[in-house]
């Protein structure tokens, strides 16, 4: 049994990680996040100062963020870079991923001497950070001409919170995406309107029963580049040119004599099958420019090729987009069938989309989801759909996965659409009902139609909190991806597959960067004592509804259908095996708050045959 001395530090660390915790619900900046970090490891292992290095992607080398001590030692921190060939402490670190201590520096060949002299260090201690099996920051703890002492406890608390800190810069590099994909879809709807201003355009010629010729001209007034249209067997049909000085430009790219060329040849044989591309330039064919080709398909079929070719300007993404919006309307009187199959269908996946990465224009959201039939002020629920790392299950298309959801729940108002980690769908959540059971209307159909889209069982989703706004669907894609990778660190046989945000609560911002094995041991230290096959379960069942009743022995008991006495006796058996004082003190609690979530992820707590009973004074 630890000493009371190392029980103080336990709990002194707990309480520093529930203010990491905190500051990571508030989504503070980087260096403020890092510098509370730094003096929280200072204070725990006494240490004065603390610095935290931050790997430079494109040199590998670590470059000084923030520092902690008695004063201000930002700046002094901010000019230094460690990693250097010379610099054999730092190489040691990275290589073992684990704290290194120095004990006299002076003698100590690894370290950097001038850095050494400069900042009087005696003895210090390297701890890496470490995510996802790479080494992204390392902190520094040392004393100002003073010898320190790290003990196996320090390094153990310093090699977390290092953990923590590589945390808060992935969180915090995920608002900096997440603002750049703000700026970048921003970008592209400006393109999209001017292409929609095209496309306008375009049509309306096909509607007023212009002919090629017509429309080869309209690409070239608008674009102010030479177009050609070709045949599927590559026969010129027509050609239009800018007004210039050296006189008509014509796109020769698919005349029979270029095509006889190998060098050309290779190149538009080389092309992926009906997507546009860039080609050339053919310096030694004459042809001394590069050449858009964009081909025209319907029905799998290339009809004919239209042909951009790159002179007055550079070409850029608009003449992409442009080639590709005439060549659809090129095709449009053919591919009508096909189109009006495709329309709804894809106006829902880019609402979906635009949901998720989030979109200022909220009337513009508003009227594409009534088009789609959406109502955005009624509840929904946003769910991720896909498998285990280890399981080679095929995740189904969005597609697919949303004709299941509207067979199974044809009025839940469904949505879906393709993303990286799987498919998203969004699923309207009973409205007359309080927010948690509309979430466990969503989480059954889910299972069941997980069920029935892999009857292997081999498929996992998360579930997000209820969604009132547009608004909250950047925040709800993002509470999903954590439960999915829960889902996925903690899989062993019996998991659960299908779990809400509301299941794992604040927890799962842990949970979703840890080690499995990690996890697996602080259970055992946590609740080891309530996991032996001589201890009945309902220890167990009981600590879980103590949680989930607000720590109320009143409604624990209501719950449970036993008086209270028998819920008080049962606590104090769990204090007695464990250890923990979970009847009062808040670092047990959230320690067993904790460790209940793993096992809840791992299906090893016992089953209830009722659902739990929320008294009415507690928050639905």
């Amino acid at each position: 049994m630890a000493g009371d001395g190392d029980s103080r530090v336990y709990r002194e660390a707990i309480r520093a990680f529930a203010d990491v915790a905190a500051a990571l619900l508030e989504t503070r900046e980087r260096d403020e996040l890092l510098r509370l970090v730094g003096r929280r490891l200072c204070e725990l292992v006494g240490t004065p100062r603390c610095s935290v290095y931050l790997r430079d992607d494109a040199t590998g080398l670590y470059r000084g963020q923030v520092g902690y001590a008695d004063h201000d030692i930002d700046a002094l921190v901010k000019r230094l870079t460690c990693g250097t060939e010379a610099d054999g402490f730092t190489r040691e670190i990275v290589e073992t991923q684990a704290p290194v201590v120095i004990e006299n520096a002076a003698t100590d060949p690894r370290p950097v001497k001038s850095t050494v002299r400069e900042w009087h260090i005696v003895s210090m201690m390297g701890v890496p950070m470490v995510l996802r099996g790479e080494v992204i920051g390392i902190v520094f703890l040392d004393a100002e001409d003073k010898a320190q002492k790290f003990t196996p406890l320090d390094r153990a608390l310093a090699s977390a919170f290092a953990e923590l800190a590589a945390v808060a810069i992935s969180q915090g590099k995920l608002y900096a995406d997440l603002r750049e994909s703000l700026d970048t879809v921003a970008r592209q709807n400006q393109v999209l309107r001017r292409v929609s201003a095209v496309d306008d355009k375009l049509t309306g010629l096909i509607l007023d029963g212009r002919n090629l010729r017509e429309i080869a001209q309209a690409v070239t007034d608008l674009t102010h580049k030479p177009c050609a249209i070709h045949d599927a067997d590559h026969r010129r049909l027509t050609w239009a040119s800018p007004d210039s000085q050296d006189g008509p430009m014509r796109p020769r790219l698919l005349d029979a004599d270029m095509l006889a060329r190998p060098e050309i040849a290779d190149a538009l044989a080389a092309l992926t099958p009906k997507k546009a591309a860039v080609v050339g330039p053919f310096p030694t064919a004459g042809l001394p420019y590069r050449f858009l080709v964009a081909p025209v398909t319907v029905r799998d079929d290339q009809w004919a090729t239209l042909v951009l070719m790159e002179h007055g300007a550079r070409l850029s993404g608009f003449d992409m987009l442009m080639s590709r919006r005439t060549a659809t309307v090129i095709a449009l009187e053919l591919s009508a069938e096909r189109r009006a199959a495709n329309a709804e269908w894809n106006a829902r996946a880019s609402l979906a989309g635009e949901l998720i990465r989030g979109n200022s224009d909220i009337a513009q959201l508003e009227s594409r989801a009534q088009f789609v039939g959406m109502d955005l002020d009624q509840p929904h629920v946003l769910c991720l759909i896909g498998s285990r790392a280890q399981d080679d299950a095929s995740v189904p298309d969005a597609h697919t996965a949303g004709d299941a959801f509207r067979a199974a729940a044809p009025h839940a108002g469904v949505i879906a659409a393709g993303v990286a980690e799987g498919v998203v769908v969004i699923l309207e959540a009973p409205a007359d009902v309080p927010a948690l059971n509309g979430v466990e209307a969503v989480k059954d159909l889910v299972s069941a139609v997980s069920r029935e889209l892999d009857p292997n069982g081999r498929l996992i989703a998360g579930l997000s909190t209820i969604c009132r706004s547009p608004g909250d669907y950047v925040r709800a894609y993002g509470q999903a991806r954590q439960v999915v990778q829960c889902l996925d660190t903690f899989h062993r046989a019996g998991s659960v597959d299908v779990l809400a945000a509301d299941d794992l609560g604040a927890g799962r911002m842990f949970l979703a960067n840890a080690d499995a094995d990690e996890a697996e041991r602080f259970v055992e230290e946590t609740l080891g004592g309530l996991l032996g096959d001589s201890v009945a379960s309902d220890l167990l069942l009981t600590l879980s509804s103590f949680f989930d009743h607000g720590r109320s022995i009143r409604w624990s008991a209501v719950d449970l259908g036993v008086h209270e006495n028998t819920v008080r006796y049962r606590l104090s058996r769990i204090e007695e095996l464990t250890g923990l004082a979970v009847s009062g003190d808040s670092d047990a609690q959230l320690s067993a708050q904790l460790a209940l979530l793993v096992l809840r992820l791992q299906g090893r707590l016992p089953r209830r045959d009722t659902p739990v009973a929320r008294p009415p004074e507690l928050p639905a």
